[in-house]
């Protein structure tokens, strides 16, 4: 029996890949699967020499031979430090070849200085369903038939979008050339300094992450925002505060992550919509202090969370949770909350902040499992602790990270937390430490 063909796809590209062009020719002739396998080229090896080299050219001459021999090519990647005018032709008659081959993982970075733009035929591929695009250049004009209709991955790395010579919007006209695109990734963006709508909209998208290069927080006023993705199930958002999101409209949404900046005192961003969009929100992580504070600040606009099973929150020992007490309070089905730290003030070992009130709120929250990922056992996070136990009344089980190495220390802390009083009778103290 060929035990090797009973192997999973991705295992039989390896082992190909290692046998040379003519062993590989008489695999076609053993059996029909090894005749579809074969024709697919599984990896060609990243080029990342910083000029277009003598090396290069063989590279490319590669590519032509695969082409003749009617390869179909699975994942090509393209990765230049730097790239001249004179060399532009060479490139993107490299990526034709890799297109006509019918490759089906595209990845291209490339360190533009000056006007590079690709290939149209990128723009009109039928084959590709991952598609890389970086760094550094613009895309400005797109082909009048652009359409990639097998394509549900993009990815965007620092790549900047304008209006065409027709005044449309070249990011617009790219997902509209996306049929059936399920994910979407925009890393590095500065989108200020885009000329475009200033909307993502997609009736199909399912994934779409944004996340800003770096937070550049002084004051300025940064464009509106919008998103129109109805069958959006994950948003990962990393970005600037905008002076609004008009149309935020996210009614499929399973799971977000969030991380945002502060709001300072007399800045008129307004994040309204964007809270309000998250209403159906299952799963919702807050990956920064100042993110969880954006709760509080617009806390009008702050809906009931009928869905919201599952938060996480960024804490501080030194920050108030008036912000967690909005989110509990609209969460009536939150079964499981994850933060990082207790607020307690090390002035003020014993006490309870007055934003907590008590903790009596506590005795109204369905949680069944809080976990801690940050805890010393320091006599103010007892304290706490003990208060939050003394009020949960459905919780199953608290998981709390310890950060110790001393074993005595350990032993010390496993034994005050197993101690403490519980108003859950099923409640299980899990400890882990870190």
């Amino acid at each position: 029996m060929d035990r090797i063909s009973n192997l999973p796809d991705g295992i039989i590209y390896r082992v190909i890949s290692f046998l040379s062009a003519k062993e590989a020719t008489c695999l076609k002739y053993a059996a029909k699967k090894w005749l579809n396998l074969v024709t697919i080229i599984p990896i060609v090896v990243d080029s990342s020499s910083s000029a277009i080299s003598g090396s290069f050219k063989d590279f490319a001459d590669r590519i032509q031979l695969a082409r003749r021999a009617s390869h179909r090519m699975r994942r090509f990647s393209l990765k230049l430090q730097s790239l001249d005018f004179a060399q532009y032709s060479i490139v993107n008659d490299c990526l034709r070849q890799v297109l006509e081959c019918g490759v089906l993982d595209l990845e291209l970075d490339i360190n533009v200085k000056g006007d590079y733009s690709l290939p149209f035929e990128i723009f009109t591929c039928q084959s590709v369903v991952k598609l890389k695009l970086g760094s550094g250049f613009v895309i400005d004009i797109l082909p009048k038939n652009a359409l990639l209709p097998a394509l549900k991955t993009l990815l965007l790395d620092s790549v900047r979008f304008e209006f065409d010579n027709t005044g449309g919007c070249t990011f617009t006209r790219l997902l509209s050339a996306c049929p059936v695109l399920e994910e979407l990734v925009i890393d590095g963006h500065n989108c200020e300094d885009w000329k475009w709508s200033r909307i993502v909209s997609s009736q199909i998208l399912k994934r779409l992450t944004i996340r800003r290069e770096e937070w550049v927080h002084n004051g300025n006023s940064f464009e509106p925002f919008s998103l129109y993705t109805p069958s959006l199930e994950y948003f990962e958002y990393f970005d600037v505060l905008r002076d609004r999101y008009p149309v935020v409209y996210l009614n499929s949404l399973v799971e977000a992550k969030l991380e945002l900046p502060p709001l300072y005192i007399g800045e008129s961003y307004d994040v309204r919509n964007l809270i309000k969009g998250l209403k159906n929100i299952q799963i919702l992580r807050l990956e920064a202090v100042d993110t969880m504070q954006l709760f509080w600040a617009f806390r009008e606009a702050v809906p009931v969370f009928e869905n919201l099973f599952h938060l996480s929150v960024s804490t501080d020992p030194a920050i108030c949770w008036d912000a967690l007490h909005i989110l509990l309070k609209s969460s009536p089905n939150l079964k499981t909350l994850t933060i990082e730290a207790l607020h307690y003030q090390d002035y003020h070992l014993t006490s309870v902040c007055q934003c907590l009130e008590g903790y009596s709120y506590l005795l109204s929250c369905p949680i069944e499992i809080l976990k801690i990922t940050h805890f010393s056992g320091q006599m103010g996070e007892m304290v706490q602790i003990k208060h939050v136990l003394e009020n949960l009344l459905c919780l199953v089980l608290l998981e709390v990270h310890v950060e110790e190495k001393r074993v005595d220390k350990k032993l010390q802390i496993l034994a005050d937390l197993l101690m403490l009083p519980r108003a859950s009778s099923k409640c299980k103290v899990q400890v882990k430490f870190v």
